[in-house]
């Protein structure tokens, strides 16, 4: 079982906090902590070993009082989303906290099976989905021996703050830039990150959205100068370890107590003025459910 993850206890996975102190022993609340992160494939299964030797290295570093599992997801596919979430409900596990981290960035132009442009897809709105169909399981299993919630953590990226959302074309159908693809769905996250919060934060669940930082992963393959002068990203990014401190943080510490917060660095910053304003969340919103065809958030289907 996990006990509590500090700043002198790290596993292979990357569940390492920097900010030092102990974080919120959840197993307080359950017998039995499920973790699920998600992240984009560009083929089926080419990324299931690679998080089988993750599972394999929780239970190196002696967290063996629970269960790790791997399971496949597509997020260029409702489908796929669909399936993976009914697959895990079918389990009946609780689940506390869910961490939303798929990311492309900068890619060529690509339609998905659904007609979404992928970056609209992968970092957006299969996590919208996804969201929306553990979010029963989520208020179902929040912690009942403590005040601390449910949590969703969202990945974005300080690029929100230059971005904008084409309502009219948020597929980039008429032109695409990948930048400003990018830039639009992690903006997407963020407005999404406060207007879910507003609606699930009376009900026991918490939403925060963490910029990760610029970490040395494969979202730079389609960087040029990060594939053509690899000594740079590994002197100037942060390490995937690192990276993943600001989500462990939100994900965990009982020094978060609110949602619809926007963390750099572990430190609650300011999001885009942007993505607060009401009048276009819910234009984002009523337009992700529409392109899902979801009729009521959260509800069972």
């Amino acid at each position: 079982m996990l006990k509590e993850l500090t700043a002198t206890h790290h596993s292979p996975s990357g569940l390492v906090s920097q900010k030092g102190g102990p974080l919120y022993p959840l197993e307080e609340a359950s017998h039995f902590i499920i973790y699920i992160t998600v992240f984009f494939s560009t083929s089926a299964g080419r990324h299931v070993p690679f998080l089988e030797a993750s599972v394999a290295g929780l239970r190196d570093a002696g967290l063996t009082g629970g269960e790790a599992r791997c399971m496949e997801l597509d997020l260029t596919s409702m489908a796929s989303v669909r399936k993976f979430a009914a697959d895990f409900l079918a389990l009946r596990c609780p689940l506390q906290i869910l961490v939303n981290n798929a990311g492309i960035m900068f890619w060529p132009r690509e339609l998905t099976e659904d007609g979404n442009e992928a970056h609209w897809s992968v970092n957006y709105l299969g996590h919208f989905l996804l969201t929306h169909l553990l979010l029963p399981c989520l208020k179902a299993n929040r912690p009942t021996t403590t005040t601390i919630s449910s949590r969703v953590v969202n990945l974005t990226s300080s690029v929100h703050y230059i971005g904008s959302i084409n309502f009219e074309d948020p597929n980039s159908k008429q032109h695409y830039n990948p930048q400003a693809a990018y830039a639009q769905s992690k903006l997407a996250q963020m407005m999404f990150t406060i207007t879910l919060d507003e609606l699930v934060s009376d009900q026991g669940v918490m939403v925060n959205a963490v910029h990760p930082g610029v970490v040395a992963t494969q979202l730079f393959q389609h960087v040029a100068w990060a594939t053509y002068f690899p000594w740079l990203a590994r002197t100037f990014l942060k390490t995937p370890r690192q990276g993943c401190d600001t989500v462990v943080y939100c994900s965990l510490s009982p020094n978060v107590t609110h949602g619809g917060g926007y963390y750099e660095n572990c430190t609650p910053t300011a999001p885009a003025t942007y993505a607060t304003r009401k009048e276009l969340r819910d234009q984002l919103w009523k337009l992700s459910c529409q392109q899902l065809g979801i009729k009521v958030f959260g509800e069972e289907e």
